[in-house]
C-alpha cells in the first residue's frame, strides 16, 4: 500500500508583503515638494536679514522642516509596513484555507472508499448468510445420520467470569455414512433481557480426542438468547469419535447468584425421519460449584428430585443428571444457592 502524498502550502517568498521603495515614491515626492517650497519662500522671505539672527532663524526653519520631512516619511513607512503585515495574514490564512480543503476533499474521498467498502462486506455477509441458511435447512431436511452420547457440564463460578459450558459428545454416524458437520445450539444467559453473544465473544475450543479430526465452528444464528453454531468436520466423520467443545458464557448464572434461584432448560433436537425420538442416545447434565458453595446450593429435576451429588474432576461440588434415550422435549433443573450476604 501506498502512502497518500500529504499536501504542504505553498511557500511564501521571503520578500513578499515587504513595503518596495516604489511604495515611498508618491508619498515622498509629494512631501518634498511642499517642503521645498515652504522652504523656498522661506529663504525668499528672510534673504533681506543678512545679518546672524536671519541666518539662525532660517537654519532652524529648515531643521524643523527636515523633522516634518522625515516624519511624514517615518508614517509613511509604519502604514506601509501595516499593510504588508496584512497582507501576509491573508496570503496564509488563504493558504491554509486552501489546505484545509485539500484535506477536506481527501478525507472525503476516503470516506466514500470506506462507505463502499462497508457497503460490499455487507453484501457478502448476507451472500454469506443465506449460504449459511440454506445449507442449514438442508441439513434439517434430511434424517440425522448419527446418534449422539453428550454429556454437558456447567460450571457455575463466584462471579460472572466464572460461568463455563463444556460439552462432551461421542458421535456416532450411521453405519456407510459420512458426517460432514453438525448443527447445535449453545447453551446461553437465562435472562429475558440479556444481551446477544456472539461465537466470538465465548472464545470457544473444540478438538477431537484422537486430533484426527479438525473441528471448526460457524455461527448460524447470533441473536439475545439464542446462539446457534455448526460444527464442521474435516475430515467428515465416519466412525465413532469422541470430541468436545468448551467455550465462556459470561454471566449465565447471574440471576442465580443475584436471587439464589434459576432454572435452566433443555430439548434435545427430535430426527427428521422419527419425531418421536432425538438425535440424542444417552444424555449427561452436570452442575459443578465450587467446593465452598457445598452447604449453599443443590439442584432437582423437573420431578422434583434432587440430583445426585457427586465430586468433580478438580474436586469441585457436581450435581449430575443422567438419561438413557432421552426424548426430544423439554427437560428443566431448578438450582437454589443460598449465599450470604457479604458474597
Amino acid at each position: 500500500m501506498t502512502e497518500s502524498p500529504v499536501r504542504q502550502m505553498d511557500q511564501t517568498q521571503p520578500n513578499e508583503g515587504r513595503p518596495r521603495w516604489t511604495d515611498f515614491l508618491a508619498p515622498m515626492k509629494s512631501t518634498a515638494l511642499g517642503a521645498n517650497v515652504v522652504l523656498a519662500a522661506l529663504s525668499a522671505g528672510l534673504a533681506v536679514w543678512a545679518d546672524g539672527t536671519g541666518r539662525w532663524l532660517l537654519g532652524v526653519l529648515v531643521a524643523v522642516s527636515v523633522l516634518l520631512l522625515l516624519g511624514q516619511v517615518g508614517a509613511v513607512w509604519m502604514r506601509l509596513r501595516r499593510q504588508a503585515r496584512d497582507q501576509l495574514v491573508d496570503i496564509r490564512h488563504r493558504q491554509e484555507l486552501s489546505a484545509v480543503q485539500a484535506e477536506l476533499a481527501m478525507a472525503t474521498g476516503r470516506a466514500a472508499a470506506a462507505a463502499a467498502e462497508l457497503s460490499g462486506l455487507q453484501a457478502l455477509r448476507g451472500r454469506y448468510a443465506a449460504a449459511l441458511a440454506a445449507l442449514h435447512d438442508m441439513w434439517l431436511g434430511y434424517p440425522a445420520p448419527y446418534t449422539d452420547d453428550l454429556e454437558l457440564t456447567y460450571l457455575v463460578g463466584l462471579e460472572a467470569s466464572g460461568d463455563r459450558v463444556i460439552e462432551h459428545r461421542r458421535t456416532t454416524p450411521d453405519p456407510g455414512a459420512a458426517l460432514p458437520c453438525l448443527e447445535s445450539r449453545l447453551t446461553t444467559p437465562t435472562e429475558l433481557d440479556a444481551d446477544g453473544v456472539t461465537l466470538a465473544d465465548v472464545e470457544m475450543v473444540t478438538r477431537s480426542e484422537d486430533d484426527r479430526i479438525v473441528i471448526r465452528q460457524i455461527a448460524l444464528i447470533e441473536k439475545p438468547n439464542l446462539l446457534r453454531c455448526l460444527f464442521v468436520f474435516r475430515p467428515s466423520i465416519t466412525e465413532p469419535t469422541s470430541w468436545y467443545a468448551r467455550y465462556r458464557m459470561r454471566g449465565m448464572w447471574d440471576v442465580l447468584r443475584a436471587s439464589g434461584h434459576d432454572t435452566l432448560t433443555w430439548t434435545p433436537a427430535p430426527r427428521v425421519g422419527d419425531p418421536s425420538r432425538s438425535t440424542l442416545s444417552r444424555l449427561v447434565v452436570n452442575f459443578d460449584f465450587a467446593p465452598e458453595a457445598a452447604d449453599d446450593v443443590f439442584v432437582r429435576d423437573r420431578d422434583n428430585r434432587e440430583l445426585k451429588r457427586v465430586t468433580g474432576p478438580d474436586g469441585s461440588l457436581r450435581y449430575r443428571w443422567e438419561a438413557d434415550l432421552p426424548r426430544p422435549e423439554r427437560y428443566a433443573w431448578d438450582l437454589w444457592w443460598a449465599r450470604s450476604p457479604d458474597r
